[in-house]
């Protein structure tokens, strides 16, 4: 009984494993309704998006309430990155 259950226990997790790796593989049909504020679209991206500009984001509106930086971590290049504190 233990080791049927055992062989079906891994069955199942294979599959599940073998879901995952197709469906990176683009082998199912992914595709999923974008909402924009608006309505909705049907977006189709393959390939990579580039972004040609930025915008500023004040934190404290955003989230209503002061934030903080704080040192995070330097790289190995000896660039400083920076994790937001919530009060």
């Amino acid at each position: 009984m233990k080791d049927k259950f055992l062989k079906i226990l891994l069955g199942i997790i294979a599959a599940g494993i073998w879901m995952i790796v197709l469906q990176n593989f683009n082998v199912f049909d992914n595709r999923q309704d974008v909402y924009v504020r608006g309505g909705y679209i049907d977006a189709d991206v393959s390939g990579s998006v580039s972004v040609d500009n930025t915008v500023d984001v004040n934190i404290d509106e955003v989230l209503g309430k002061p934030a903080a930086a704080y040192k995070a971590y330097t790289n190995s290049y000896g660039q400083q990155h920076n994790a937001l504190g919530v009060e």
